[in-house]
């Protein structure tokens, strides 16, 4: 059975000292790339949607460009939703409610009101702390300081390596 995460953007970045960067644009690549490298939803079949407040248009001096969007992260496998005309909130809650199976699906807050909604869906709940979990748990052998370090980039191409062996 694969199960369905629904993300709440923001409160996840927030939540999150290393997602939480100078701008709107940084924070949200971040979560992006984090998922994609990290996958803390688990299996590859389980999806992500990741849930931000506002519109996917940038805005200039108040004005929204409509040239200009948010890049798509579609090769991450991982789907952006921008909530466009309601509150973040609004849109998770409604996606859970518009879901043909509801148990399928792991929405992830710490909004206590979010929570209480999609809990009485049958949804379930992981806080931003038990999503981001897999970073607490130490390997056994040298400690962080003495570990080789990788940028995001090598790690990646690293993983696709990896999987194309295994799959």
């Amino acid at each position: 059975m694969s199960l369905h995460f629904i993300i709440d953007g923001y409160n996840l970045i927030k939540q999150t000292p290393g997602l939480n960067k100078s701008s709107l644009e940084l924070s949200r690549a971040s979560l992006i790339q984090f998922i994609k490298i990290s996958r803390p939803q688990g299996s590859q079949n389980n999806r992500v949607t990741v849930v931000f407040d506002g519109s996917t248009a940038l805005t200039t001096g108040g004005q929204a460009n409509a040239s200009i969007s948010w890049p798509a992260y579609q090769d991450s496998g991982t789907r952006v939703i921008f909530s466009q005309g309601m509150s973040a909130d609004e849109k998770i809650k409604e996606l859970v409610e518009s879901a043909a199976n509801p148990k399928n699906i792991v929405v992830v807050t710490n909004d206590r009101d979010i929570q209480s909604c999609v809990r009485r869906l049958q949804a379930r709940i992981k806080t931003v702390q038990e999503f981001t979990n897999i970073f607490k748990a130490q390997p056994p052998g040298p400690g962080p300081e003495n570990r080789p370090k990788l940028s995001p980039e090598s790690a990646l191409r690293i993983t696709e390596e990896m999987k194309k062996l295994w799959l």
